[in-house]
């Protein structure tokens, strides 16, 4: 009897667990992400070698495109001729600030404007943006808060962690607009010349999945804060440092089912990766740093991930359609 008794514990316990897999619920299993490595918390910015060092000798393979690369554009000079600067100097509400607009930050979906500030490192951003990500919208420009004012605050404390180089959380200030060479390749020593697995990302190195996570993860996570700043960006992050150590997300399966399909197919790869020790698929298994092409896509075997983005089944070449928001990027 208490043979029978133990065998049925037995299956039903098999149930529960292939029950909570089928749901989507985690396995009880977990590693904890902030066990291995180290960081640069409160620590000073290491110096770097800057982009423009790298591309002279980068300059026919990473040069051609790399002031097209999303990564060089997350920050950009003002494009006078891009319909968000054209409808800001079109607009009767808003078109006195746009002499004073030299930088513009986002893309299809939100443009924001921005200058730089009399303090080193620091931009003024322009509480007005231009939200395109509907069309039946028109692009209308919007003050997100109140009145139209130049914001001296948000950009240092909300936005500068994922937008620009060398951020420095104490003094809120960074070196280089935009996302510079060390951000995914972390710094360089001079030997990688002769040695190019010194470079985190370069062909011929392998770096466990947790480390290329943690890097691309640095900025791609929209929903987490820093632990010991409470910032929506890490704490003087540096590649090859162990992000979770002081950044924290809920990877939980009811936090993941609350975001919008893009945010949370980048943090149900995290929480696979860092969470549950999947190492077989990262970000870089499919997405090409330097190159907008999807040949990596067609490399990788299917999985659930492939779903997001494409139907469960007929062509793939057919992507789903939804809508992105962010409360952290105010759109």
């Amino acid at each position: 009897m208490r043979t029978l008794i133990r065998y049925r514990s037995a299956l039903l316990a098999a149930a529960a667990v292939a029950c909570a897999l089928s749901s989507g619920s985690e396995p009880a299993a977990k590693i904890d992400p902030a066990t291995w490595g180290s960081d640069h918390v409160g620590k000073p910015i290491p110096e770097y070698v800057t982009g423009d060092e790298c591309l002279f000798c980068h300059r026919n393979d990473v040069g051609p495109s790399w002031s097209k690369n999303r990564h060089q554009r997350t920050i950009r000079e003002v494009e006078t001729g891009s319909a968000s600067v054209v409808a800001l100097n079109e607009s009767a509400d808003y078109k006195q600030f746009a002499k004073d607009v030299t930088l513009q930050l986002g893309g299809d979906r939100c443009t924001r404007f921005a200058k730089r500030s009399k303090a080193y490192g620091k931009l003024d951003l322009l509480n007005v943006a231009r939200d395109a990500s509907d069309p039946g919208k028109g692009g209308k420009l919007r003050a997100l808060d109140g009145k139209a004012r130049w914001d001296t605050t948000t950009f240092a404390e909300s936005c500068a962690g994922c937008h620009a180089t060398g951020v420095d959380s104490a003094s809120e200030a960074f070196s280089v607009v935009a996302l510079d060479c060390v951000t995914c390749h972390g710094v360089v020593p001079a030997e990688h010349s002769k040695d190019t697995k010194l470079v985190y990302f370069s062909k011929k190195r392998e770096d466990p999945a947790r480390v290329v996570t943690s890097i691309c993860a640095s900025c791609h996570i929209r929903s987490g804060k820093s632990k010991s700043t409470g910032r929506p960006y890490p704490n003087n992050f540096v590649a090859g440092d162990n992000l979770f150590r002081d950044f924290q997300v809920d990877l939980s399966a009811t936090a993941l089912a609350g975001l919008n399909p893009a945010d949370r197919h980048v943090l149900e790869n995290v929480r696979d990766v860092v969470v549950l020790g999947k190492d077989d698929v990262t970000c870089v298994s499919c997405h090409d740093v330097h190159k907008r092409s999807s040949k990596k896509h067609a490399a990788v075997a299917e999985n659930d991930s492939c779903v997001t983005c494409h139907n469960e089944t007929g062509s793939k070449k057919k992507r789903k359609t939804y809508e992105v928001h962010s409360k952290t990027c105010q759109y």
